[in-house]
Formats: C-alpha cells, structure tokens, sequence
C-alpha cells in the first residue's frame, strides 16, 4: 500500500468517526437494583467484527451470573446479521446508577470527558491504531488522568504493547473466540477457491489477483469475494475455500484470518500488526504489509505447490485450524473476561 493510499484510507477513517456523535449517557444518582456493565455499541447492522465481540462479551458474563447488557442509542434495535438473543438495551431507558459500569469502545472515548468524574467504565479498545482517530488530545489526557478509569481492555499483543508505551499504565489484553461450530475445517481438501474480504484491504487483494492474471497463473482456480452475509454465509464460504488472502492494513487483532484458519484454509498475506502472534510460518505465509509484489510471488509459489503436490495447502490449513481453535477457544475467551473484572475489582 502507498503512502499516499495510507494518507487516504486514514483520512477516510478520521471523517466517518467525526461525524458519528456518540450518544448521549443518562446519570441517576440512585444505586441500581442490580450493579450492571453496560456495552455502549453503535447502532450498526452490517458485519462488524467489533460489535459482534460486544455481544459475544455482555452473554459470557450474563451466562457466568453477572449482569450485563449492549447499550444502543435507538430503542429496540438489536443487530440481526448474526443469530443472538443478547441482552440489549438503550440510553433512554437505562441511566447509570453509581454501582454501574459502562464499557466504552476506544472509537467513542471522546464521550467519557463529558461524563461526570465519579462514572465508573472501561476502554474497550479492540485496535489500538484508532485510539487517536477523533479528539486525540482530550482522549490522551483521559487515559492518563481520568480517576473513573479503572481499565483498558485489548484484544491482541500488539495493541497492549501499544498502549502500554503511550501511556505507561497496565493494559489488560482479552482473548477473543472462534466459534468452533460454524469455523472448522472439512474432512478432505476442496475444489480450487481463493478468497478475501473486500471490506479490509481491497484493492492490495485484487492487485495481487491481477498480477497472477497477467501471468496466467489463476487457470483452474475460482475466486471468492465474501461481502456483506451473513455470519453463518461467511462461514460455509471459507469452509468452501482453500486459499485465504489477508489484506489488512492496521488491525487490533484480525478476526477474518483467524475465521480463514479455524476453517482450513492457507493464508497468505499481511498480518496488519495485531495478527503477527497467529501469522505461524509453519501453516500460513505472513508478508510484510503493503508488499504487493512479496504477496504476489507468494500467492504463486503456493499456487505451484498445490498443483504439484494436491492437498498441500489443506494440510496446512487443518494445522492452522488445530492452532488456532486451541488458542482462541470459547473457554480462554470467558475466562479472561471474568478476570479483567475480577482484577479491576467489580463487585457483582
């Protein structure tokens, strides 16, 4: 990716944060029947993997006794794009009470100034690359200095590095989850499919695919563009597919090449930072982000592999599946989330 394709991508993510006003939080003076932890989300009903980790968080700690609930601005929206029956609520019916605790995402901290001082919450910050997007001054001196503070959650190594440098305060990474039912590798290597999300990283994937066009080297081979499904769609496509191409640019974590593993597939691509600690050269090709050429040659020299040696890359990709379904399991997911709000003491 070009610098000035960096400039831009980052541009346009700075506009469509600024011009998303965060809602604003009711405060009642009165203790809840109940201390609960509020998941302030966006009222967004596209795939995002960001709010689907809200929801996966509120049922962990509703199943474990702990109440809990996704705040959206608009009464009765739920997201529908994935199967749930997650508590959700809204910011009118539901003010804080004293003995609450409200969960911020890293792309809405620029509300928490507004707040009074004595409202407990919490950082969510599923990339830390997004922590500056909007306000960064104000959001600086509040990770620094706000006493509501009484954590910052993070999904990956590398944004707990991140944020430990910027603000010398303990960060505490949470692990994420694949869903193992939906994710999971078929029993013998598929037909010939190579896909990618178009949502991250588009244009570096499809230059890459014109390149190994113009060399004749994607005969025989069908490509994938998995957009705008389903959860479940997203599911059966990768289980369909062979080769994954990750094209990821910045990412707190990068759900979709683990999603790509889980269900079998060699992946091949950039790791965007957050998901250097699963890019294993063992089962997968990390390239150094931005390398078009880099990912391009190693698309092919896989590509040449497989034909040589058919069920190359499914081997691979079953490796991948086994380390990733270990690593990123339902039950390592839960309990570091109980943790962190044992650890920041949480009473419930």
């Amino acid at each position: 990716m070009s610098l000035e394709l960096q400039a831009r991508r980052a541009y346009r993510i700075y506009q469509q944060y600024r011009q998303h006003s965060p809602p604003r939080i009711r405060i009642r003076e009165k203790s809840s029947a109940v201390p609960t932890i509020y998941y302030l989300s966006r009222d967004y009903n596209k795939p995002s993997g960001g709010i689907r980790t809200l929801y996966r968080h509120v049922d962990v700690l509703n199943e474990a006794g702990v109440s809990a609930a996704v705040l959206h601005e608009r009464r009765g929206f739920r997201c529908s794009w994935f199967a749930n029956r997650t508590r959700v609520t809204d910011v009118e019916s539901s003010p804080l009470g004293p003995d609450d605790l409200l969960v911020v995402p890293e792309t809405d901290a620029r509300l928490l100034p507004r707040l009074p001082a004595n409202v407990r919450h919490v950082v969510f910050n599923q990339s830390g690359h997004l922590t500056w997007t909007v306000d960064a001054e104000l959001v600086t001196r509040h990770y620094l200095d706000s006493p509501g503070l009484l954590g910052v959650m993070v999904v990956s190594e590398h944004s707990q590095d991140l944020l430990e440098y910027a603000f010398r305060r303990p960060i505490h990474r949470i692990r994420l989850s694949v869903d193992a039912t939906q994710f999971n590798p078929p029993d013998r290597p598929n037909g010939r499919v190579i896909s990618y999300m178009p949502r991250r990283g588009q244009l570096d994937a499809e230059n890459v695919l014109h390149v190994l066009r113009a060399r004749d080297a994607l005969a025989g081979w069908t490509i994938d563009a998995v957009q705008d499904v389903s959860e479940e769609e997203v599911a059966r496509r990768l289980r369909a597919s062979t080769i994954f191409l990750s094209s990821s640019y910045q990412e707190g974590f990068g759900l979709p090449a683990v999603e790509a593993m889980a269900s079998g597939n060699y992946v091949i691509g950039f790791h965007g930072f957050g998901g250097r600690e699963f890019f294993d050269p063992a089962f997968s090709q990390p390239v150094p982000t931005g390398d078009l050429l880099g990912m391009s040659r190693a698309l092919q020299e896989c590509l040449t592999r497989e034909t040589e040696q058919p069920g190359w890359c499914w081997s691979r990709g079953v490796e991948a599946a086994r380390h990733v379904l270990a690593e990123y399991s339902a039950e390592r997911e839960s309990a570091s989330i109980l943790a962190f709000f044992t650890e920041i003491g949480h009473h419930y």
